[in-house]
């Protein structure tokens, strides 16, 4: 199952063990940083991350990830089969 994670809080722990476990259990997980959590450091461990291109920018454009535009993250929440926002 492919699923979308939206984390908008920095260091969101149980967004992180949610969404980590659904990766141990095989689903496809894209997770899209916004707001503060483009600022997190996570590990990906199997999951594909993005940050929100506009929220690095405002953040001082800094980001670990590749960026997504806002039209980006709308093609992401038609793929997935099931969206999650934290």
């Amino acid at each position: 199952m492919k699923v979308l994670h939206l984390v908008r809080e920095l260091g969101d722990d149980r967004a992180i063990s949610t969404l980590l476990r659904q990766c141990e259990e095989g689903h496809e997980i894209t997770v899209v940083l916004l707001h503060d959590a483009v600022l997190d450091q996570l590990k990906e461990e199997g999951c594909r991350v993005l940050a929100c291109e506009d929220d690095v920018r405002a953040r001082g454009g800094r980001a670990g990830w590749p960026t997504v535009d806002y039209e980006g993250v709308v093609r992401l929440l038609f793929e997935a089969d099931r969206v999650i926002c934290w």
